[in-house]
């Protein structure tokens, strides 16, 4: 009965993986799309054996393992040639392709980009589904994957895999000077992290209806020297995709690589696609014009290749994309060339998928693919399929610390210590193991108030499409909550470890009423090996400017489309800047607007003086001669109409006014630059305007001044009212905060809410609706006309050039800017926020 039922289990586990109805001992056809090794594993149940766990990373670090090929599945732990990301349009979720990997037996993979993407405003996933529609050179994906790893980092590292290694897909043959200077970015922006290079274009002819692939002319191949020779430096192979021919000319191409193994013989070389072949050549075809028949047409590539690989032999070759199935291993008489060739070079051959993770394909898309490329794998000698399927080129290839355990003896099959192990596609999605959260996950959010609960359960009523040109709604201050719909400065990434999952993010957004906000990157990260998420946990570790959370930002925004489609409207800044370095601003801002045109229309927050970070060896003050450098980036900005938000600390307790003579140089040299000061101009941990100076009143009305002059005087200078320190140095006290008032009453139009909010993985949604609380206490007391064009976002709407949008009027006119709130007679309930109600979003229709 045991044995039966296990075999009723099995068939249920073949059927749900594959969607087959195979369930004889013979199973499903060879030459069909099923999980061949299911199959096998099955007519093992059949005989008894037991089943045991599946392979671990841990496996490839022991002496004495062992791997049993008798009764064990023949398919590759390696995937030297994934994809996570598509040409265009989403991907597959990074922490579900991780578990279609571990399920699928993967416990080794390269990362491949790809470094050619489609228009951001495309609709394809897939070149060849928009013929004519032209891609261009990328770095997107590089990043994208880069910070994937790194925010996915706890998860990866569980034994039971898999073990990531990182290709850089952008390099551009046609364009080689231009290579170096962006490897060395790539390189900068993640030490250690790059390994690989490729997938990269030499030829590819299915591109070239999309104005790329097409042959580098052999004469500029001699241009690569500077990255090849820092290629060969840091031992990172290079992975060619170089079409061998087509069914004209079977062989138009060869003379391509041939020039490049040549003039670089010391180089690791990859050809990609058992060298060469493709869906404009396929060699078991009789009716090629160039070759007569199918055996000589698989004995010619047969042969080009031997001879290649004895001449070079720092050239491999890899077995990846499912078409070699398709077109040379369904038949056991075309593949038994190539099996004797693996075999006679078995440490010259790398395994792989060239699955492309697009979020339209299903987990059995990558099965399948997966499946048919390690068809051949079977019929290989126990050396070659050691190397290549188990891994061990892989290994030595790029210098990983693992070892491919041996290949069973067979006497010694059977044996409890070395007993068959369980097919790893037999993991099924409740058996898996979890991704393993951070212990930061499991902490507290920033801790608020008691004052401000989770008001995570509100909904709110409010729209993007009330705040449409047109629309005959408008808003009551009288019954309604007094909270901004416009968060203008929120981090949604953090200076270290990873974000709030953008999904769940926007989701916080819309349950505390934003429907706007302005996602500001954090041009300052930690180091990607630091625990921290916040540098003043770590002082004494250097901050460095970086571009990793704007690309991350914008492809985020990309992949979430359809989720933003019910708001919030997201407005992109460029956060990278680094003040200290003017000649790096313009070239990294073309590089941005370049990969995400269009998409980015604010700059911010850039430091000017940041003395909380001086404690990590960034934020230093600008000097003076140094701003008068700034002139060709702010004459961009200008041309650009993009506003500029700038952190500049006003100073300390013991010059509440040391750093003002910077932020007047910035105004003073360029007054026709759209300039934010953020943060109250300039309130910090190191200037509580309260404590500063002699008495409480001229504290306040000395700040209040200085904002006030700098307004009469620079038309074009606007105030942000992020962070919650505000409250705490200000708003909680009436005395306190009532200068403050009346001057946002008397320059209504120039001050922005923002919360400051970084979305840390570690802070909850309590967490960011207590920091909203606090800045947004406020707007209260606020006249109508300030209130409409700051928590409505008039303002902002202007600055941000959302031209489609506007405040809606407000439905009862009100004298002295309060408002009377009458929760209970309107029957609902009130959660105080100090002398606040939140009510969320109570609109009446005109």
């Amino acid at each position: 009965m045991q044995g039966s039922h296990r075999r009723l289990v099995f068939a249920f586990l073949l059927s749900v993986v594959t969607g087959a109805t195979c369930s004889t001992s013979e199973g499903c056809e060879d030459d069909s799309p099923q999980l061949l090794q299911l199959q096998r594993q099955q007519q093992s149940f059949e005989a008894g054996v037991n089943e045991a766990a599946p392979l671990t990373l841990e496996d490839f670090q022991k002496q004495n393992a062992c791997y049993d090929r008798a009764s064990s599945d023949n398919w590759a732990v390696v995937d030297a040639h994934l994809h996570p990301r598509p040409f265009g349009g989403p991907p597959v979720a990074f922490t579900d392709l991780i578990g279609r990997m571990r399920r699928a037996g993967i416990l080794f993979a390269t990362l491949y980009g790809i470094g050619q993407r489609l228009p951001i405003n495309s609709t394809c996933t897939y070149y060849l589904d928009c013929p004519g529609t032209k891609i261009t050179p990328s770095l997107k994906n590089d990043f994208f994957n880069a910070q994937s790893v790194l925010d996915n980092a706890a998860d990866l590292a569980d034994p039971v895999g898999p073990h990531i290694t990182l290709s850089m897909s952008f390099v551009d043959l046609h364009e080689p000077t231009a290579n170096l200077e962006k490897i060395k970015l790539m390189q900068s922006e993640f030490p250690g992290m790059f390994k690989w290079v490729g997938e990269i274009n030499l030829v590819k002819q299915a591109l070239w209806p999309n104005s790329q692939g097409l042959p580098v002319r052999q004469e500029s191949i001699k241009d690569w020297k500077p990255f090849m020779d820092e290629f060969r430096r840091q031992g990172l192979p290079l992975a060619l995709h170089s079409d061998l021919g087509n069914e004209k000319n079977g062989e138009q191409f060869l003379p391509l690589m041939d020039k490049v193994l040549e003039t670089y013989p010391d180089n690791k070389i990859i050809w990609v696609h058992m060298a060469g072949l493709s869906k404009q050549l396929n060699p078991q075809l009789a009716s090629s014009l160039a070759l007569l028949q199918r055996p000589v047409t698989i004995e010619d590539h047969v042969s080009m290749i031997e001879e290649r690989l004895n001449k070079h032999p720092k050239l491999s070759i890899d077995l990846s994309w499912d078409i070699l199935y398709d077109e040379l291993y369904s038949s056991k008489s075309e593949e038994r060339p190539y099996v004797n060739l693996i075999n006679k070079y078995p440490s010259r051959f790398l395994s792989g998928s060239d699955h492309v993770a697009s979020a339209d394909k299903i987990e059995e898309t990558y099965r399948n693919e997966v499946n048919k490329t390690s068809a051949i794998y079977r019929d290989l000698s126990d050396t070659a399929f050691r190397n290549i399927a188990l891994g061990q080129n892989y290994f030595d290839l790029i210098g990983l610390n693992f070892t491919a355990p041996a290949i069973c003896a067979p006497s010694l099959v059977g044996k409890e210590a070395l007993r068959p192990r369980k097919p790893q596609s037999l993991i099924t999605m409740s058996q898996a193991r979890p991704a393993n959260k951070s212990s930061q996950l499991q902490k507290a959010g920033r801790a608020g108030s008691s004052r401000f609960p989770d008001l995570s359960v509100l909904q709110t009523s409010l729209t993007v499409d009330d705040f449409k040109q047109g629309s005959s709604t408008c808003f009551d201050r009288n019954t309604s909550d007094q909270w901004a719909v416009v968060d203008a400065h929120l981090h949604a990434r953090p200076f270290g470890g990873p974000p709030v999952p953008f999904h769940e993010l926007m989701d916080r957004l819309r349950r505390a009423g934003i429907l706007f906000t302005t996602l500001y990157g954090i041009g300052q990260r930690l180091p990607i090996d630091s625990n921290c998420t916040y540098y003043l946990d770590c002082p004494g570790t250097p901050v460095k400017p970086s571009l990793k959370n704007d690309f991350f930002n914008a492809q985020t925004v990309l992949d979430s489309s359809e989720l933003l489609e019910a708001g919030p409207v997201v407005t992109l800044s460029m956060s990278f800047f680094d003040l200290q370095k003017p000649e790096t601003i313009l070239p990294n801002m073309a590089l941005l607007q370049r990969e995400f045109p269009g998409m980015f229309t604010w700059v911010g927050e850039i430091n000017l003086v940041k003395q909380a970070l001086w404690n990590n060896s960034q934020g230093k003050p600008v000097p003076i001669e140094s701003i008068l450098r700034w002139a060709e980036f702010m004459a961009e900005l200008r041309r650009q109409d993009i506003p500029m938000a700038i952190h500049m600390d006003l100073g300390n307790e013991k010059n509440g006014r040391q750093f003002l003579p910077l932020m007047d140089k910035v105004l003073e040299t360029y007054p026709d630059n759209k300039i934010i000061w953020v943060h109250m101009a300039g309130l910090s941990k190191q200037l509580n305007p309260k404590l500063a100076l002699l008495q409480l009143p001229v504290t306040i009305q000395n700040h209040v001044k200085v904002i006030q002059d700098r307004l009469e005087k620079y038309p074009n200078l606007f105030i942000d009212l992020s962070w919650d320190v505000l409250y705490d140095n200000i708003y909680h006290d009436d005395a306190e905060e009532q200068p403050y008032i009346a001057l946002i009453n008397n320059y209504p139009t120039r001050f922005l809410s923002g919360s400051d909010h970084v979305a840390a993985a570690s802070k909850t949604e309590a967490g960011y609706r207590s920091e909203l609380a606090k800045t947004n206490s406020i707007y209260r007391k606020l006249n109508d006309e300030a209130f409409r064009n700051i928590a409505l976002g008039g303002t902002y709407f202007k600055l941000a050039r959302l031209n489609q949008y506007r405040p809606p009027p407000l439905c009862n006119l009100q004298t002295g800017g309060r408002s009377q709130l009458l929760p209970m007679a309107l029957g609902l309930v009130g959660l105080g926020v100090g002398s606040v109600f939140v009510l969320k979003g109570l609109f009446i229709t005109a």
